[in-house]
């Protein structure tokens, strides 16, 4: 198999245009049909984006999460101050007014606000609040070191920058050490694999490369990939409109299927490892994932097909005791049926929890660890 990752276009990046930063990323509501982009200088739009699944998955919300402070940061600093304090002087950020002086009070204010309506843009992904948060102490750091705004703004350029290159370092590592589990299987089964996956986890979810398709990638590069099943992953259908669009343009054989599809495949044998990512781990090796990815665990589990999770270490909240204390985003119904009988409620969870007795392993970019043994073995 000859993998094309070079089909594969790059997900979210910053980019200069006359001397303004701007934030550029895949429109993935268009995707399959259409690939475009967005490109702003407006920290708000980053926001929207995320909120309408503009740009998901865990690490390329992180990315887009430090970005829209980074605009903001700009945005305040290119403000001016006359003699007087006038009403006119001031600016809404976050739904705060603040006095718009690019070296005052101000700005320190402002950027908190900024952060503040950010990392709550989507609430079950732990990327999002820990890039942000990168973002605040680079931010905070430069000004207590006696830089001015626009210096400041420049370090958060240099900081979005940075995670962008990290993150796919990451998933280039963390590829590398799911490959090496799939070897001891493929070796076992003495065959190429057929791999299961639900929702994206792939480079349309991160800077570049991925996280479940990064190890998907590393693997299929060495001859371990014999074919994806790629689950639709209802309501939004990431996985039919995403994750097989990517893995066609990479070159990995896939195959499309309804989620409920999974079971009857499992039973007869045609799956032989489950790979997905995550949006947050606790600290007990629970994993938040895309709804429905808590069945595919519970048939993996029932059919003896190992089930693995790739993330990287951002990913896992320590903070976070289980499952049960991480917050479940619930999304608008229309995702689900845009027109239900009248009467009808609507139930649209975004996320659910796979608990870590189901998940043969957790692949981070620090290697591969039992669920119950890596908070213990990153914070060591």
């Amino acid at each position: 198999m000859t993998l094309h990752l070079d089909n594969l276009p790059r997900t979210i990046y910053v980019e200069r245009e006359e001397g303004k930063p701007r934030v550029v990323m895949i429109d993935q509501r268009a995707l399959p049909g259409e690939l475009t982009w967005i490109r702003t200088a407006d920290w708000r739009v980053v926001v929207d984006a995320v909120k309408t699944l503009a740009v998901r998955g865990a690490p390329a919300i992180g990315v887009a999460g430090a970005a829209a402070v980074m605009l903001a940061a700009f945005e305040l600093a290119g403000s001016r101050v006359g003699p007087g304090r006038r009403a006119e002087d001031f600016c809404s950020f976050g739904g705060t007014s603040f006095l718009a002086a690019a070296d005052g009070w101000g700005f320190r204010g402002a950027l908190e606000a900024v952060a503040s309506e950010v990392a709550e843009a989507r609430p079950t992904a732990v990327n999002l609040s820990w890039a942000v948060r990168r973002a605040l102490q680079t931010a905070f750091g430069a000004l207590d070191g006696g830089q001015a705004a626009q210096e400041v703004s420049e370090a958060l350029y240099g900081l979005v920058e940075g995670l962008i290159v990290e993150d796919e370092a990451a998933n280039r590592r963390i590829g590398a050490a799911g490959a090496a589990l799939l070897r001891d299987r493929a070796r076992a089964l003495g065959r190429p694999l057929r791999i299961l996956t639900h929702c994206n986890a792939g480079s349309l979810a991160t800077a570049f490369y991925g996280t479940a398709l990064g190890v998907v990638y590393a693997a299929a590069a060495e001859g371990l990939v014999e074919r994806v099943w790629a689950d639709e992953t209802r309501p939004v259908g990431q996985g039919a409109r995403l994750t097989v669009w990517e893995l066609a343009r990479a070159g990995v054989p896939a195959t499309l299927l309804c989620d409920n599809m999974a079971a009857s495949l499992m039973a007869a044998g045609r799956i032989d490892a489950v790979v997905v990512g995550a949006d947050r781990i606790a600290a007990n090796g629970d994993v938040a994932n895309k709804i429905g990815t808590l069945g595919v665990a519970v048939l993996a589990h029932h059919f003896a097909v190992p089930f693995f999770v790739a993330a990287p270490v951002s990913t896992v909240d320590v903070a976070t005791a289980d499952g049960a204390a991480i917050p479940i985003e619930e999304r608008d119904g229309s995702e689900v049926c845009p027109h239900p009988p009248e009467g009808v409620a609507l139930y649209n969870p975004a996320f659910d929890v796979t608990p870590a007795s189901l998940i043969a392993a957790i692949v981070t970019e620090e290697g591969a660890f039992a669920p119950s043994a890596l908070a213990s073995a990153l914070v060591m």
